[in-house]
């Protein structure tokens, strides 16, 4: 039920705004447990294509969640959605190298 609360929500919020993300849709997103979920928290700032580029790990994700939250006022998933958030995000957008693809280099910060 709040799954389909919190989607239901994302697109109100993107129809209201003549928002260019609203041709997005779950179903442009990888098939794994979650998929509503993610689809509902992101895309309310940004188009899911921002969010499968950045080929960050688990730790990364959970500190841009956190980030997100407090510098951008995105509402703080609760410890369960929030597991399923990064479970999603893990499985559906793995970590990549820059050589592979994978988000943003700043090319003077030091690389892990």
């Amino acid at each position: 039920m709040a799954r389909s609360i919190l989607l239901a929500a994302a697109l109100v919020m993107m129809a209201v705004a003549g928002d260019v993300r609203a041709d997005e849709s779950p179903a442009d997103m990888p098939d794994f447990p979650g998929r509503d979920e993610t689809f509902g928290y992101c895309i309310g700032c940004h188009s899911m294509k921002v969010v499968g580029r950045q080929g960050m790990d688990r730790d990364r994700w959970d500190s841009t969640l956190s980030w997100m939250s407090e510098k951008h006022n995105m509402p703080a998933p609760d410890a369960e959605t929030r597991k399923l958030l990064l479970d999603y995000l893990e499985k559906a957008y793995p970590a990549a190298t820059p050589a592979q693809g994978g988000g943003f280099v700043v090319p003077f910060a030091p690389q892990r």
